[in-house]
């Protein structure tokens, strides 16, 4: 099983892909930041990560651009 890792205000959290409910991808003029969200846990995740979860499940990444 894949799994990202969230950078949570408490630390660095590791979960499972599939336990993920949404990702919010933000393109902004700055870069793009993807934030991971998990019951109430949320954290921002590296890119590295972001493509994990878009090639295994791409039905919860959400796209906003600023």
């Amino acid at each position: 099983m894949k799994s990202v890792t969230l950078h949570t205000r408490y630390g660095d959290e590791t979960h499972f892909v599939h336990e993920l409910d949404k990702v919010v991808l933000c393109k902004t003029d700055d870069g793009t930041i993807a934030v991971g969200f998990m019951d109430i846990v949320s954290g921002p995740m590296s890119e590295e990560d972001l493509e994990t979860v878009q090639s295994t499940r791409k039905d919860i990444v959400e796209e906003i651009f600023k």
